[in-house]
């Protein structure tokens, strides 16, 4: 891979988002969410590090589209989540009403050192 034009920040970013697609509709083929259209929602590198290195907003905002609890919505999204293995992440959280907050992994730290050279 070429780290000649790599940003890091929009890997990042890019990378939950599809992660956060795929979960979502996996949810709804199997029935854990209902089927519907996926919600506009934010991804982005929060100001506060507590809140992950990366957050999410998409079961607050796909409550009214899946007529649920924003909860309840992140618990069926986080339990399709593809392995991360392969990834930047080494995990996502479920805080407070239904924010999914990632954590990066070695692997990034890894991808950006390689960019500075």
């Amino acid at each position: 891979m070429s780290y000649e034009n790599y940003n890091p920040r929009a890997a990042l970013l890019a990378q939950a988002r599809d992660l956060l697609t795929r979960a979502a509709q996996a949810a709804m083929a199997d029935g854990s969410l209902p089927e519907a259209e996926l919600p506009g929602f934010i991804v982005e590198i929060p100001a506060d590090p507590k809140n992950g290195d990366v957050a999410s907003n998409l079961a607050m905002a796909g409550a009214r589209a899946f007529r649920k609890a924003p909860r309840m919505i992140a618990e069926a999204i986080t339990a399709h989540l593809p392995e991360l293995t392969g990834t930047n992440f080494d995990r996502v959280e479920i805080a407070g009403p239904g924010f999914l907050n990632f954590r990066l992994g070695s692997k990034w730290f890894s991808k950006v050192l390689s960019a500075i050279e």
